[in-house]
């Protein structure tokens, strides 16, 4: 069994590094947004590829658990005990049933709710290349939207090998018994194949539990600059958007990265902690939607029309 996971590892790792060295796009150029796209345009297949391996996984446990079970008929259940027949065919159909059991997952953790509405519009009216904020807004309107794209890309792709190999652990289990790898972290990889298979959601389901909505707020109103030059006011709002735009992208990730810590401390690693895992989705959701946060502390602080409006 050691010996199959470590070929499935190989196997997995060769596939990605095909994908990574794509003849077409070896020399290709273009801006940060633009090697985003490329990188998520050259995986897109990855996935598919995952649901072949388990119909493939599937149909050799069918006819592995079918070879079983004839040995059974043919020379008794001293030879060939009744469960290990059955045991397979499980395996197997729990293998072909694969991309279902994503669906189910993808709706029972989404909650079969919106997305977190992450819309980036910047005004670009008082723009130019040569400006701080114009750089700045010039690198987020580039790269946010492929970034993102690219993320909720991983999040799937993870989301579906992480189920497999819940799965694979699962059908140890059913195979060794009580020596089987049943526990914790099998129940944690599956929680996390289902939180990643609905990103989307889960993260507007950790915003709307702490403002009451799923929208975030990238507008910005520079309250404290209303008196002053109109064009200084807009370079620092493009200045506040493109930070806010930043850190929605810094959120989800540590929203992500939080999920991956709490299975690893339900594996029993050593290094990360449940506070830790907790304390990066919480950050995360408070940095997806900073702006409403921003207007809670200013108006707790008595600071409302003076400072930042954030809608």
């Amino acid at each position: 069994m050691k010996q199959f996971d470590f070929l499935y590892t190989k196997v997995l790792v060769l596939i990605l590094m095909l994908i990574a060295l794509n003849p077409g796009t070896a020399h290709a150029g273009g801006t940060l947004g633009d090697m985003f796209d490329r990188i998520r345009e050259n995986s897109s297949s990855l996935p598919d590829v995952v649901s072949f391996v388990c119909y493939m996984t599937g149909f050799l446990f069918a006819g592995l658990g079918i070879y079983k079970l004839k040995n059974h008929v043919e020379h008794g259940p001293q030879s060939v005990p009744l469960a290990d027949p059955l045991k397979i065919l499980l395996t197997g159909s729990i293998m072909l049933a694969l991309p279902s059991i994503g669906v189910a997952m993808q709706e029972t953790f989404g909650d079969e709710g919106d997305a977190q509405e992450i819309g980036w519009t910047p005004d670009t009216g008082a723009v130019s290349g040569g400006t701080l904020d114009g750089m700045m807004m010039k690198v987020m309107e580039n790269a946010y939207v492929p970034f993102v794209s690219l993320l909720t890309f991983f999040c799937f792709t993870a989301g579906a090998i992480l189920l497999a190999v819940a799965v694979h652990r699962f059908t140890k289990t059913a195979q060794e018994g009580a020596r089987g790898p049943t526990g914790l972290g099998t129940m944690a990889t599956f929680m996390l194949a289902g939180v990643l298979f609905s990103i989307a959601p889960s993260v507007g389901t950790f915003t709307e539990t702490i403002f009451g909505g799923r929208e975030s707020m990238t507008t910005v109103d520079f309250l404290a600059l209303s008196g002053g030059d109109a064009d200084a006011k807009r370079h620092a709002e493009n200045v506040v958007v493109s930070i806010l735009a930043f850190m929605i992208i810094v959120g989800l990730i540590s929203i992500v990265r939080g999920f991956f810590i709490l299975r690893g401390v339900a594996e029993g690693t050593q290094q990360m902690t449940m506070m830790s895992g907790l304390s990066h989705i919480i950050a995360g959701a408070l940095l997806v939607n900073f702006g409403q946060f921003a207007n809670i502390i200013q108006e707790t602080l008595g600071l409302t029309g003076t400072g930042l409006n954030f809608s």
